[in-house]
């Protein structure tokens, strides 16, 4: 199936014929969204004679939110300021990601806007999340710093995720100024940014597609399909440690002989990301 899901809603998808460089619309077939449920933007999809879309490729990965499947990576991005950096979003955001088997990596925004103290501190970040064996890229309108990103997701199917007012479509925007997409603005009264993405979008970049997505500042992981032991698993830094707990169902809290503790006590995993995780466990078990 060449024909790639790149916009649209419930009744109408635009759809790119990757073979011949073509774009149109076309309609699901009902039966098909019965049979298999909803199309989402990323899907590789058969064309019948009459235009209709009458199935599509088995997905190699799938995100809930934003809705969007068959990625090669995710860019997370983190704003450093307007709204101020979240390491706890970020792990969720990363957990989510890793659950899902997507290949991730971190982008952090708007280094133009602070002082020497404040990206001294972001660097800490970045130094821990390297770490880990996360790619970091701490970027600004004012350099370079978005052009080694720009080479590494060439030919790729990307999407770019992370919180309202993070950066997304400036981000986009700097890698192609051709998109042209529109930038949202922060509010100093809500404390978060204002919504300028509505929908998702595959947008054509170098023999690839680069997905712009709409901003959130929540995510529930217990909505989105994910138990305590995935989040146990598959919480940044854990699992080469987890898989060497003594007790399989091993929470990383009370239970002796837990390697992901041990990992804290000897300095290889972040405290204040060990205290995230323990939120995000709490907020799983509704406490």
């Amino acid at each position: 199936m060449k024909n790639l899901v790149v916009s649209g809603n419930k009744r109408q998808y635009k759809i790119v014929d990757l073979e011949n460089k073509k774009e149109f619309l076309a309609t699901p077939r009902k039966t098909l969204l019965n049979q298999k449920g909803p199309i989402f933007i990323g899907d590789y999809v058969e064309i019948a004679s009459d235009g209709t879309i009458v199935n599509f490729q088995e997905r190699k990965n799938q995100l809930i939110r934003p809705r969007i499947v068959n990625l090669d990576l995710a860019i997370v991005v983190c704003s450093t300021i307007e709204p101020d950096f979240s390491s706890y979003l970020l792990d969720k955001f990363l957990t989510y990601l890793d659950f899902c088997n997507i290949p991730s990596i971190i982008a952090f925004t708007k280094k133009d806007k602070l002082d020497l103290e404040r990206v001294n501190q972001i660097e800490k970040y970045i130094s821990y999340y390297k770490s880990l064996g996360y790619k970091c890229y701490f970027t600004s309108i004012k350099d370079n710093a978005y052009l080694e990103l720009k080479e590494l997701i060439k030919g790729k199917v990307v999407a770019f995720m992370g919180q309202t007012g993070a950066g997304k479509s400036s981000l986009t925007n700097l890698i192609d100024p051709n998109y042209n997409r529109a930038i949202g603005s922060y509010s100093t009264s809500l404390g978060r940014g204002k919504h300028q993405t509505k929908e998702v979008i595959l947008l054509p970049f170098d023999e690839g597609f680069i997905g712009d997505t709409p901003g959130f500042s929540s995510l529930d992981l217990k909505m989105i399909g994910l138990k305590e032991t995935d989040l146990a698993m598959f919480f940044p830094g854990f699992y080469k440690y987890a898989t060497k707990c003594y007790f399989n169902n091993c929470r990383h809290v009370l239970e002796k002989s837990c390697q992901v503790k041990l990992g804290l006590e000897n300095g290889e995993l972040n405290q204040e990301s060990y205290q995230n995780y323990v939120k995000l466990l709490m907020e799983m078990k509704g406490e």
